[in-house]
């Protein structure tokens, strides 16, 4: 029986095996393609084109100049970010987007990390067949000739 007490449940999320972990990582998925009409959510991994829906570099009235960030009491900025993903934190539960970067305080450029819940997948890794047909299955209710 899984407990009803919100410490363990975070405790278990915390010390889930990293395949667990792996499949919580999902976002929305907003594609035109007709064959993936019925599906809500998917995994993400890198290749995955996202747009950035929550946070600093999600909202269009926040452009700002590169010489602004958190550091200065400003918001980051680069609004409604659409690219790639770049890179996918199991551990931590993370992902990196190209483009989404901080200037440290000695100059260095560091990427961002962002949580999978605040973006949307737009169109999903082309590189991986197996991986579509799944998701395409799953949308059709498992009925592929």
């Amino acid at each position: 029986m899984v407990s009803k007490k919100a410490g363990k449940q975070r405790m278990s999320q915390r010390d889930a095996p990293t395949h667990v972990k792996r499949k919580r990582m999902r976002a929305r998925l907003v594609s035109d393609d007709p064959d993936l009409r019925q599906v809500r959510s998917v995994t993400i991994r890198v290749g995955d084109e996202v747009e950035v829906t929550r946070g600093d570099f999600s909202h269009p009235n926040s452009v700002k100049s590169d010489s602004r960030g958190k550091r200065l009491g400003q918001p980051r900025g680069r609004a409604g970010v659409k690219a790639k993903v770049a890179s996918v934190d199991t551990k931590r539960g993370l992902i990196f987007v190209d483009g989404l970067t901080q200037t440290t305080a000695d100059g260095k450029e560091e990427a961002v990390p962002v949580n999978p819940s605040n973006v949307i997948v737009t169109k999903l890794f082309e590189g991986d067949p197996v991986r579509i047909k799944r998701i395409v299955d799953r949308s059709t209710g498992g009925d592929s000739e």
